[in-house]
């Protein structure tokens, strides 16, 4: 596992021993960008269920000017400081233990903006609608949110303010992107 693009393009990631965690693929994570496009995030990213915290790392190498690195796993916490540490990136970037609704909560309550969140949970908790359904009934300021799930989950194309844009397939790996609806669009 590897930083794909910009300023640390090419380094190496640790990522969390065994099976603990999923690491996103060099492959799926190159595909996911590219289903971003060509602008680097002007606002926060948030890594929701950051494991190694190789999509909020890769956000932050192609311009991406602040990161949150989120996730209740003290191994995965550990691994994603080492990967900042390595990359000298800790000044731009904080890492919370907090779970996924506490993390959307707290972004919520600060009044954060985010260009990205990256939402990629544990496959076997089956969290995306979860997920899906908090963020379209509160207010949180957000451009793109990408959700990473295996193929056989069927996601909604549309839930309360938020819409699929792109949902593409690659292996056995879905990677779908959400964006607010605009109000007009709406009413």
């Amino acid at each position: 596992m590897r930083v794909i693009a910009g300023l640390w393009r090419g380094h190496p990631l640790q990522s969390p021993p065994g099976d603990f965690a999923r690491p996103t693929t060099d492959r799926v994570k190159e595909s996911m960008f590219h289903l971003l496009g060509p602008s680097s995030p002007r606002d926060t990213v948030l890594d929701l269920f950051a494991g190694s915290g190789a999509l909020g790392i890769e956000a932050l190498s192609r311009g991406a000017p602040e990161a949150i690195f989120a996730d209740v796993h003290p191994v995965s916490l550990s691994i994603v400081r080492t990967n900042l540490a390595r990359l000298r990136a800790e000044q731009s970037v904080q890492v919370w233990k907090s779970d996924w609704q506490k993390t959307l909560c707290r972004v919520l309550q600060e009044e954060r903006k985010l260009s990205w969140i990256f939402v990629d949970p544990p496959y076997a908790k089956g969290l995306w609608l979860p997920i899906l359904e908090w963020v379209a009934s509160h207010p949180l300021h957000f451009a793109k949110m990408i959700l990473e799930s295996p193929k056989q989950v069927q996601l909604p194309e549309q839930i309360g303010r938020i819409e699929m844009k792109k949902n593409r397939v690659y292996g056995d790996i879905a990677v779908t992107v959400y964006e607010p609806v605009a109000i007009e669009e709406m009413g």
